[in-house]
């Protein structure tokens, strides 16, 4: 992992390490050199950070627990829970990969997922923190909308939800407390998705400047959940190619939403177009959605040497 920062710490801002940055950098780089040969890996997990219910540290050692190996905790626009995080990964014998998912795109959402970079980069920290802002914000909205539509929640209990960076599942959760939901899904599907009284577009980003924010800190910059954006193969094919030039490295081919014949098809084009694979459960907490960590992750076959090509190319 590069010292992008000189040793510095990043003062003043809403994220806050213990642990100095030299030292931090140390041990992560400690820890790269350990490697298995029986591995179970999750490469995209989130925690109270952003919109997952359990801390960093409790998801780490129920990660562990389970016989996961290899860790990536990719909060939504958040690096905040990667310390605490890292330290449970210590304590557990876990190796983990710094991560973050950043929000792209506006109407059409697209996620990219950042591993291996430096936390303690200040351009990064500093993105996160204006998105946490611009997440608030929207929340406000959200509620406000949801009001004129007869929908009444508290933005203060929403908040409290929240925790760290509020989303759209923390809206989610409180219209279920309030009864006009059954689920997390069902709230989505009927307030909180394009097209709904309740939805707000983000503040757009564009896939290369994620990636270039990614790659500048050090790390690596892959597409997530591509089968999420409901396209059909030719545009997608088309985009990720587009994206590869922009600086985007790999495409988290194995997700619970590509299912078992998208899988070629995924495959195929990472590998002509040079690109890394990866896979993950994308696991919230089951109050968020009813899904596992590791979940459908025992198609990924190939999760070994997929993970040693990612971690050749944060050591790069």
């Amino acid at each position: 992992m590069q010292d992008l920062n000189g040793g510095r710490r990043a003062e003043g801002r809403d994220v806050c390490f213990s642990m100095t940055h030299m030292a931090f950098v140390r041990a992560m780089e400690r820890q790269s050199r350990f490697r298995r040969n029986d591995m179970k890996a999750d490469l995209h997990l989130h925690s109270t950070a952003s919109d997952g219910t359990l801390a960093p540290d409790e998801l780490i050692v129920l990660a562990a627990e389970l016989g996961f190996t290899h860790l990536a905790l990719t909060d939504h626009d958040s690096v905040e829970g990667i310390e605490a995080a890292y330290d449970a990964a210590q304590d557990c014998g876990v190796e983990l990969i710094a991560g973050v998912e950043l929000s792209c795109g506006a109407q059409k959402e697209i996620h990219i997922l950042g591993y291996g970079f430096d936390p303690f980069d200040e351009q990064m920290i500093e993105f996160c923190r204006m998105r946490t802002l611009e997440r608030r914000d929207r929340a406000a909205k959200m509620v406000e909308q949801l009001a004129e539509n007869g929908v009444e929640i508290s933005l203060d209990r929403v908040m409290e939800l929240a925790r760290g960076v509020v989303a759209r599942p923390h809206v989610a959760r409180a219209l279920v407390e309030a009864g006009y939901a059954n689920s997390v899904s069902n709230a989505f599907d009927k307030y909180l998705l394009p097209g709904k009284c309740g939805y707000v577009p983000k503040t757009e980003v564009k896939v290369a400047q994620a990636a270039q924010l990614i790659r500048q800190a050090g790390g690596v910059a892959v597409l997530a959940h591509p089968m999420e954006l409901k396209m059909g193969e030719m545009a997608l094919e088309s985009l990720v190619h587009e994206w590869h030039e922009q600086g985007l490295e790999g495409i988290e081919v194995y997700h619970p939403s590509a299912a078992n014949n998208s899988l070629p098809f995924l495959k195929n084009l990472a590998q002509r177009e040079g690109m890394l694979i990866t896979g993950g459960s994308d696991f919230h907490g089951v109050q968020v959605r009813q899904s596992q960590i590791g979940e459908q992750l025992e198609r990924w076959t190939t999760m070994e040497q997929d993970i040693q090509k990612l971690l050749r190319r944060i050591d790069r």
